[in-house]
């Protein structure tokens, strides 16, 4: 309806006192990663020493026999440097200005740094599919974690042709999906009796899943809901879930949650024990540690506030009229354990 300007003079609109996000996407990997990390508390680049190797030293001794004082090398270190990616937050003066008062419907500054914040940790979302680890550009990723040298022929400086026990599992042109792809999968991933703790996919392949299940399996997830994969766990449905968490939607697979992803690459599917991929955020000195109100911004970025997410304050800008701050998220995932890491690629459906 359009309304004459006699109204629209006179007339205020109304405001909802809360801004919606419509273009942001869920990302449940990066939820469980940054909700769940170690921190990187000093050192130019992170070591991880590890066995690459069973010593074949010693043995049985007879009597009267010769002792093996031989000694094997069986270590190596994965080595890891951090990596930084920010986002600036520009408050104009006059902006600043009229944004006061009892016209105010937000507070402009409070607004801007929570959908910068959810920015930046969408970025993430994205690396951590997609990072390479190439020194001084890229984040590690799962990506090159789940790889068996097919496409990342180093990991962690360490060339895998070398170390064979660095190469994860890694199919190409899986085509359709069939439970014998994920069985092959879990199989290889599964180490010691101790199998992935998530499986994660798009939600094409989530789907498609689903429709290999049992009639009956999934009669009885709709009817008592699909379990929600929380930060930290899994609950039994959306009942379940406490005040302030966000739940994903799981189906289940050998007892491991498989959740669907909108930041995962399109035609993939990760298998992973997360005990053995995980984010180290560095802490910088002399910045500040915020949280986000999360009461302006509604979307699927809500997060706690992760070890690395360093905030400048605002600062006087030297060649414009504002306060400008920048948040930075620093450090970088890394795998202690790539065979735990598992990828299939080429899934059609």
């Amino acid at each position: 309806m359009q309304f004459s300007d006699a109204v629209k003079t006179v007339t205020k609109e109304t405001i909802v006192p809360m801004v919606s996000d419509t273009i942001l996407k869920g990302n449940v990997f990066l939820l469980r990663t940054l909700g769940n990390a170690k921190s990187w508390r000093s050192g130019y680049q992170y070591d991880m020493p590890v066995k690459y190797k069973k010593s074949t030293e010693g043995g049985i001794v007879g009597i009267g026999g010769t002792l093996d004082t031989s000694r094997q090398e069986t270590r190596i270190k994965l080595t890891f440097q951090p990596q930084r990616i920010h986002k600036p937050v520009v408050i104009d003066d006059i902006e600043a200005a009229v944004n006061q008062g009892d016209e105010r419907i937000l507070e402009l500054l409070a607004v801007e740094m929570d959908s910068i914040a959810q920015d930046l940790m969408d970025d993430c979302g994205g690396y951590l599919y997609t990072g390479t680890g190439a020194s001084g550009s890229s984040f590690d990723s799962i990506l090159n974690a789940a790889d068996d040298s097919t496409n990342f022929g180093t990991y962690a400086n360490q060339a895998r042709a070398t170390y064979t026990s660095l190469k994860g599992y890694y199919v190409a042109s899986v085509g359709a999906l069939a439970l014998s792809d994920l069985s092959t999968a879990y199989d290889a991933v599964e180490i010691g009796g101790v199998g992935p703790s998530l499986i994660v996919s798009t939600p094409t392949s989530w789907s498609a899943y689903e429709a290999l299940l049992q009639p009956t399996v999934r009669a009885g997830y709709q009817t008592a809901g699909f379990p929600q994969v929380t930060r930290t766990g899994v609950v039994s449905s959306t009942n379940a879930l406490s005040g302030g968490d966000i739940g994903f939607n799981a189906l289940w697979y050998r007892g491991t949650p498989f959740v669907k992803d909108e930041k995962c690459t399109s035609q993939k599917m990760f298998m992973l024990n997360e005990k053995n991929f995980f984010w180290a955020g560095l802490d910088l000195p002399d910045y500040e540690k915020i949280n986000t109100s999360e009461r302006n911004i509604q979307g699927p970025q809500a997060l706690p506030i992760p070890k690395g997410f360093n905030w400048s304050g605002m600062l006087r800008s030297t060649n414009q009229p504002a306060e400008v701050g920048h948040m930075y998220l620093v450090g970088n995932w890394m795998s202690d354990d790539p065979r735990r890491c598992g990828q299939l690629t080429g899934i059609s459906g």
